[in-house]
């Protein structure tokens, strides 16, 4: 398959950001050693991203084909891994609402691309997992919604920090940087690993982008579940979900509506 390059972050865009993550070796060569640090989130910003994600999100529709998708001239935001990352779970922590996205422990549970409008302002899209035995569910598929579909402004790439990369992650990361497509990585299940387990983890991860994934947005992402356990602090977790909506209201740049009196 031909796939078509289209300028939702292309390589060229992402060349034009901010250098301060460079480092020079000599006058004219240049390499990236490690992700920046991130630029703060002020209050404000989180404030606006919960405040959108407190609102109404509705089903729009599934498809199975890329020409299906709705017409709309909202900005989208998908989010794609591996069977079994967490991609439900996270959606529904998004958006509040634990049975808008139904959970499996079955690979390839999700079969369509699933469209989600949240509070009248961007569409959030559900895509299928890939992995052991769901090749045949999300590859053409998946491949040509993000080779075409205009509206669709970021793909956040879900990786398990407690699993590692994969193959699959990998093939999946060399395919977008082919097409100049960008992408941002969200590390999910934080709360299952200890806070060394999971830096030793997070480190190696970042290791693999900077050295090999040339579109992958500089900046990982991270989210876990609020639960009592030794190794959770809910407080952070609540704090990372908060950056997750603000990076996708950052990456559909739209302004959040103000409150209305009905809310």
């Amino acid at each position: 398959m031909i796939l078509a390059k289209r300028s939702f972050h292309s390589t060229f865009q992402l060349l034009k950001r901010s250098t301060d993550h460079l480092v020079a070796k000599d006058k004219q060569k240049y390499k990236l050693v490690a992700f920046p640090e991130p630029a703060p989130v002020s209050p404000e910003q989180l404030a606006d991203a919960t405040r959108l994600f407190a609102r109404p999100v509705n089903f729009i529709q599934s498809i199975s084909k890329a020409e299906q998708a709705p017409e709309t001239s909202k900005p989208e935001v998908a989010f794609v891994g591996r069977s079994n990352v967490g991609k439900s779970t996270l959606i529904n922590n998004l958006t509040n609402n634990s049975r808008l996205v139904k959970t499996s422990n079955r690979p390839g549970h999700t079969r369509l691309l699933n469209f989600f409008d949240v509070g009248r302002q961007i569409t959030l899209v559900d895509m299928p997992g890939y992995g052991f035995k769901s090749k045949e569910e999300w590859g053409d598929l998946i491949l040509e919604y993000l080779s075409t579909r205009k509206q669709l402004k970021r793909l956040f790439m879900l990786i398990d920090p407690v699993a590692g990369l994969k193959e699959t992650d990998m093939q999946l990361m060399s395919h977008l940087d082919k097409q100049a497509l960008s992408y941002q990585v969200i590390l999910t299940k934080r709360d299952r690993l200890s806070k060394e387990a999971f830096a030793a983890s997070k480190a190696e991860i970042e290791k693999y982008l900077v050295e090999n994934a040339i579109c992958c947005y500089p900046q990982l992402l991270v989210t876990g579940k609020k639960r009592s356990s030794k190794f959770n602090d809910n407080d952070v977790v609540a704090n990372e979900m908060a950056k997750v909506k603000w990076a996708i209201v950052n990456a559909t740049g739209i302004t959040v509506h103000p409150p209305t009196k009905k809310q």
